[in-house]
């Protein structure tokens, strides 16, 4: 049988351990390879009429690594919650919403585990959600799952 590669989305929220909950208990079987995948933007110049900003390298180069903090924390805590776990973790810099259905269809995935964090209609629409995008974009299976109240 071939194995199965499921994409969890991941980042610092409640909904992400839910979705990991979720696919761990329901999804996941021997065999399979979970794929931890952190998507972050990087940091972006900004201009106002009386000033403008443009990150540093080393501002970059810090970011990413709390961006990595993140990423191995929520990979820790998954082993040691679920021991035989067989996963990856992935950093990707870029837009989340892209970058997840980029690497989906890179490794052949299976399927998108994605946490959704329950913001409203106007939140949605002014800001974008990344699970909204992703499963109106990908096209293999994609499984949405909301924090708990």
């Amino acid at each position: 049988m071939a194995v199965r590669k499921l994409i969890l989305a991941v980042d610092h929220s409640p909904a992400s351990h839910e979705a990991l909950e979720f696919a761990v208990t329901n999804l996941y079987r021997e065999g399979d390879e979970l794929h931890f995948v952190h998507c972050f933007k990087p940091l972006q110049p900004a201009v106002g009429p009386h000033y403008s900003y443009v990150p540093s390298e080393e501002e970059q180069a810090n970011w990413r690594r709390e961006q990595s903090h993140v990423l191995e924390e929520f990979v820790k805590d998954a082993r040691a919650k679920n021991p035989g776990l067989t996963c990856r973790a992935i950093l990707i810099s870029g837009d989340p919403r892209e970058e997840l259905i980029a690497y989906a269809e890179t490794e052949s995935a299976s399927m998108i585990v994605v946490g959704s964090r329950g913001r409203g209609a106007l939140k949605r629409a002014i800001l974008g959600s990344v699970s909204t995008y992703v499963v109106t974009h990908s096209k293999i299976p994609v499984v949405v799952c909301h924090a708990k109240a």
